[in-house]
């Protein structure tokens, strides 16, 4: 039986002939990254659909339902917490994401934030194109034998931890769970904050972890430290991290930000980049081959099922 497949993607578009081996498959390609890019539209013109392969698109109870045919729905990501599981559990809808494809490009990403704050890159290239070679105001920081807080000792967490030991910086964590690894020392959260000069966030987004890094967690950081968020946007207090850099709680911060609203435009000393620390060309490939992977997986258990 062929299934109705629809690929959504707002964002970097994907080659439209991964999936052109599978006899199984009619896939319709929506890639669209402009401003006139409607989910809803897009969601009632293909209401047949039947696999939803898609990325950081808002799944909520009322796109969802538009959908009435949906079993399965493949994200593109590690992350699933724009999709409403709820809603799935409830009709039946399999969710299913995209582990590990990032390698080691995302916590690269992460340590050359701490570096570009550390360093004072952005500053000293801003004011050299402006003809200052002197750049007096700008001290950078060196970060051998510094402190390393790592809020979330996952894959990702372990990626970082490695690459900053090779600075011989010294790295603690805190976990949600017990965890016990040679990358570092397991501390409570509060120490953590209060020891640190730099602070990287690397926890996935749930009811527990949104706003973890709030005003009573920005108030205990030591004063001029800084903060690398390479985790969703929802888990630091846009208010808090805002008061922190006003106020040199924070010497600099560095975001890989989803979001595209331009109030962390306005803050100073902040490091942003478009949620870009997964887009390299390994990366990249690794990705389409662990979708296809997961596809072909699915659609096999498909015809046992069918067959039997």
């Amino acid at each position: 039986m062929i299934k109705k497949c629809l690929f959504l993607n707002n964002r970097e578009p994907d080659p439209e002939d991964i999936f052109n081996h599978f006899s199984n498959l009619n896939v319709v390609w929506c890639q669209d990254c402009s401003v006139s890019f409607s989910l809803e539209t897009i969601l009632d013109q293909y209401s047949d659909t039947e696999i939803l392969i898609t990325t950081f698109m808002n799944l909520d109870v009322s796109n969802l339902s538009k959908l009435p045919k949906l079993e399965l729905i493949l994200a593109t990501t590690t992350e699933t917490s724009y999709i409403d599981q709820e809603y799935c559990e409830k009709h039946s809808i399999k969710v299913l994401n995209t582990p590990k494809y990032t390698g080691a490009s995302v916590a690269e990403h992460a340590v050359a934030l701490m570096l570009t704050a550390a360093k004072r890159i952005v500053d000293f290239n801003a004011q050299v194109r402006l003809g200052d070679f002197q750049v007096f105001e700008h001290q950078g920081i060196e970060l051998f034998g510094k402190k390393v807080g790592i809020i979330g000792m996952g894959d990702l967490g372990k990626k970082v931890a490695r690459i900053v030991q090779g600075f011989g910086m010294q790295v603690k964590y805190w976990n949600r769970s017990q965890l016990t690894t040679s990358l570092g020392g397991q501390t409570d959260l509060n120490t953590l904050l209060s020891e640190s000069d730099v602070i990287f966030v690397t926890l996935s987004l749930n009811k527990d972890t949104r706003g973890i890094i709030n005003f009573s967690a920005i108030s205990q950081l030591k004063k001029g430290a800084i903060l690398v968020n390479i985790s969703p946007d929802e888990l630091i207090k846009f208010d808090a991290l805002k008061w922190a850099l006003k106020e040199g709680k924070l010497s600099y911060a560095g975001i890989d930000l989803l979001s595209e609203d331009e109030k962390y435009f306005q803050l100073p000393n902040l490091i942003i980049t478009p949620r870009r620390g997964w887009y390299t060309k390994e990366s990249f490939e690794r990705r389409i081959q662990i979708v296809k992977n997961t596809l072909a997986n699915y659609l096999r258990n498909c015809e046992d099922h069918d067959n039997h």
